[in-house]
């Protein structure tokens, strides 16, 4: 039988991660011992939270970056937690993938899924003000439909920053063929709409 889990207590991780966050930044530089994702899971798992992150070094220190995958009731959920968070000075903790450079975010896919993204290009329609990609590379279309959505995802969170991509990507599909634009182009377009619409 498997073991519910408990209730989310975000208070109770927030506590422990305050209490850990120096021995983890040790671990994260090198010179700790053990695995960060093995303590940061388990203290999760201990409070109830049940949540995909990243966590690496950053320009303070650390940095923690929760992720709702897309989806908006978990994206809410994030917002609440990260809220809660203490502010720890050594930390930047945020409830979705920052943006980074064109360059990381092809590092960060080639990392994490062995694609790379070099050539590609994108189709782009637009409508009701949201953006449907077709992504234009040989290898990629040749992956499975799966692989190809998770690339695509892992692509687009990075080069845009996730809330940017959730709020402006309504829909993505691949061919090998084709012209298409490029990448910077209509990365740079989104953001800036994103900026335009933002208060």
């Amino acid at each position: 039988m498997v073991e519910p889990l408990p209730t989310p207590d975000p208070t109770g991780f927030w506590a422990w991660f305050s209490e850990h966050q120096q021995s983890l930044l040790e671990i994260i530089r090198g010179r700790g011992q053990g695995k960060v994702t093995d303590q940061f899971d388990a203290a999760l798992t201990r409070h109830g939270l049940q949540v995909a992150y990243e966590i690496t070094e950053g320009e303070l220190g650390g940095e923690l970056t929760f992720t709702p995958g897309g989806d908006p009731a978990v994206a809410a959920f994030l917002d609440r937690l990260v809220k809660a968070a203490p502010t720890l000075p050594a930390w930047r903790i945020h409830s979705r993938i920052q943006r980074k450079s064109l360059a990381q975010a092809k590092a960060f896919v080639k990392a994490l899924h062995g694609v790379d993204l070099t050539g590609l290009h994108l189709q782009v329609a637009t409508q009701d003000g949201l953006y449907h990609l077709r992504f234009v590379h040989a290898a990629l279309a040749q992956l499975s439909e799966a692989q190809r959505f998770d690339v695509a995802g892992t692509f687009l969170d990075h080069a845009l920053g996730e809330a940017i991509a959730m709020g402006f990507v309504a829909s993505v599909g691949f061919t090998d063929k084709g012209e298409g634009l490029e990448v910077a182009l209509v990365i740079n377009e989104i953001i800036r709409r994103a900026a335009d619409q933002t208060p």
